[in-house]
């Protein structure tokens, strides 16, 4: 079948139904605006221009929001006079058809069921246009079929999740918002306010992982990055968290297998191995059935992109009041199919801008690891710093949060004042926008893949 054996079909069926409309209730909603000035406000913040089908009612709906915006006095008089002074009094039907919807005062009434009928007209309206726009994109999809996909459930999505509020709020709303969350957090001691990272003084550093925010993990090879990655996700589980894993590196068996091992206490390579103990293996079996309690969604695709990983998690954390995304790791996403840049790092500064602008979209904190480069390796003080971040571009300037983990590779090196005791992991805190600076030492046990804290924050800045 071609397109063109489709088109007739839509055109039809649209002509003979038409788009849906109730210009009755329209009317009704302008009567009681022009009624009552209490039904203006409601009704301004409640619908919008395009919800009126009716050409009239759209400009008389226009009149009436400029009017409010200017101070003037909304009654039929102030309206007719209004209208005539911008030369669209005949556009509405003249004086007469303002007259008569003053005159229906029964309007006041319902005025309020009316305007969610309206409302409820524009919506299927506005998805009839959404479905025109997604057979578009069809029929003419891009080189990367996925961001078509994307794009379409993007379409559907505004329109379900459409905001009847204006965009803008005042200072006030959030000075409000600011000291209920600083309530919120001295009632709980100065714990954690967003997602908890399960390590205290982690989280008094950061006061847990906020909405919005994309945090940058790097370390160098085999140090630990998923480890403590999949550690943050057990706890923010465990917490109550919906918690979006995106793994490109290991596959979703293997995470099971570490989280597992974690949970229970138990040496990777003994269970890998099946050197398991009766003892071992109920520990394992009470680790399955709680950790099955937890909302961990993985998703293993190799060679997935931002664009695939944002619908997805889009699909992952629809209805969930709070929720992390945790992706291992940025220097393994492609890019989308036909745009690719002449170089690595404008690539890699395109997605961790792409992964900021996710972060917000969905109202979550984005956990990204990173790799660092060899330069840390060549330097006689190894510790990670800001420009170690591997082909960084912009990666330091879209992070909210940018920690790193720094081990000492030997007993020697260990022994040097500027470097981790031997079996310490540091978490460096290099960046943090909301609030301190800082290093926490944790101890890491290798066989289980779990971190547990030792004595506080040092050079907390």
């Amino acid at each position: 079948m071609s397109p063109n054996d489709y088109a007739p079909l839509a055109v039809d069926r649209g002509a003979h139904q038409g788009l849906p409309n109730n210009t009755e209730a329209e009317a009704n909603v302008l009567s009681a605006m022009l009624l009552s000035p209490d039904v203006v406000d409601d009704a301004i913040s409640e619908l919008r221009i395009d919800d009126f089908y009716r050409p009239a009612h759209r400009e008389l709906f226009v009149a009436m929001v400029s009017m409010n915006e200017r101070a003037i006095p909304i009654d039929s008089i102030s309206v007719v006079d209004f209208l005539a002074s911008e030369d669209k009094l005949s556009a509405v039907g003249g004086e007469a058809y303002i007259l008569e919807l003053v005159g229906n005062t029964i309007s006041l009434a319902n005025w309020q069921h009316h305007a969610e009928i309206v409302r409820r007209d524009s919506l299927l309206r506005e998805l009839i246009k959404a479905a025109g726009q997604i057979s578009e994109l069809a029929y003419d999809a891009p080189l990367d079929a996925k961001e078509a996909v994307d794009q379409a459930e993007s379409l559907v999505l505004k329109i379900t999740d459409r905001e009847v509020s204006s965009a803008y709020r005042s200072l006030t709303d959030f000075m409000i918002e600011a000291y209920n969350e600083a309530a919120e957090i001295a009632a709980a001691g100065g714990q954690a306010h967003g997602v908890a990272t399960g390590f205290p003084s982690l989280d008094r550093l950061l006061l847990g992982m906020r909405e919005g925010q994309l945090i940058i993990l790097g370390a160098r090879p085999a140090v630990g990055k998923t480890s403590f990655a999949l550690n943050l996700a057990l706890n923010a589980a465990a917490d109550g968290c919906t918690v979006g894993f995106f793994s490109l590196e290991m596959s979703g068996k293997e995470i099971a297998q570490r989280l597992i091992c974690a949970h229970a206490a138990l040496s990777i390579s003994d269970f890998r191995t099946g050197r398991i103990s009766p003892e071992q293996w109920a520990n394992i079996n009470e680790a399955t059935q709680e950790l099955s309690k937890l909302d961990i969604l993985i998703d293993d695709t190799p060679g997935t992109t931002i664009t695939e990983i944002r619908a997805k998690a889009r699909r992952m954390l629809h209805n969930k009041e709070r929720a992390v995304i945790i992706l291992d790791y940025l220097q393994l996403v492609s890019p989308p199919a036909g745009r690719r840049a002449e170089n690595r790092a404008v690539e890699v500064s395109e997605m961790s801008r792409a992964l900021k602008i996710m972060a917000k979209d969905l109202g979550v904190p984005v956990i990204s690891l990173s790799q660092l480069s060899r330069a840390v390796e060549s330097r006689t003080g190894k510790r990670p710093q800001l420009s170690d971040l591997r082909e960084s571009g912009s990666i330091e300037q879209d992070a909210d949060i940018v920690m790193f983990l720094d081990r000492s590779a030997d007993e020697q090196e260990a022994s040097r004042d500027d470097r981790p005791d031997e079996g310490v992991t540091r978490v460096i805190v290099a960046k943090n926008r909301s609030g301190p600076i800082g290093d926490v030492d944790l101890a890491f046990v290798p066989a289980s893949t779990k971190f547990y804290e030792l004595d506080g924050i040092h050079g907390e800045g």
